[in-house]
């Protein structure tokens, strides 16, 4: 009876320290997943991070090259280099690409930032620096993108003119949320462009086509 009573004991001392040595085996084994674990999650963030300076990378790459196409040396490196990263920035934030602007500056004034509009007459229309803005348009939006304007004279700066141009063809395509009737009002005026569609008469389009035929030129020349 003795002999059964501490050989249970000793059954009992020997299964609690095998669970005890399973238990520790286990935890070893637990900790051991979990840094696994955070090296997989470190190794995960590092190819994010990797694959978003690939992105950005290329979209800097895409808007230099753009820019060298449709400038020339009609801008400075540093004009260049100050636009690129604004037009990086807005296709950011508002989720639009870069060379659909760069396009509408390849017809508006092929890239020249002293550029003055002209009618057909040879009148001057008015329109003023890469994107052709016109002072009285570039006052109204002006103060939404923090630009304060106190001449004309003033859109000659390119990035200047860039902001205030972007920021007008911005609220054109959220007003109509349509690009074509965005850029064909870039071109003829909001106001005008409300009264065609109002009596259903039919829109002009070449501004439209030549831009959008830009658009894919330079797409086309971005990596030649």
């Amino acid at each position: 009876m003795r002999f059964s009573v501490l050989h249970l004991i000793l059954v009992c001392i020997a299964m609690v320290l095998f669970l005890f040595y399973a238990f520790a085996k286990w935890q070893s084994k637990n900790e051991q997943v979990k840094v696994l674990n955070n090296e997989i999650l470190l190794m995960q963030a590092k190819i994010a991070s990797a694959e978003e300076q690939g992105t950005k990378a290329l979209a800097y790459a895409r808007i230099i090259r753009g820019l060298d196409i449709l400038a020339g040396r009609k801008l400075s490196a540093r004009q260049k280099s100050i636009l690129t990263e604004r037009l990086f920035q807005i296709s950011s934030d508002y989720k639009i690409d870069p060379l659909l602007i760069l396009a509408v500056i390849k017809h508006e004034s092929r890239g020249n930032p002293n550029a003055r509009g002209a009618f057909i007459s040879g009148a001057e229309s008015g329109a003023l620096g890469l994107m052709q803005i016109k002072y009285e348009s570039a006052l109204d939006v002006a103060r939404y993108v923090g630009v304060r304007l106190n001449s004309p004279e003033d859109l000659f700066n390119p990035e200047i003119n860039l902001m205030v141009g972007t920021a007008y063809l911005l609220r054109l395509i959220a007003k109509y949320q349509n690009l074509q009737h965005a850029l064909i009002a870039y071109n003829i005026g909001l106001g005008t462009l409300d009264g065609k569609l109002r009596s259903g008469e039919r829109l002009p389009m070449r501004y439209y086509n030549k831009v959008m035929q830009e658009y894919r030129l330079l797409a086309e020349r971005i990596f030649e």
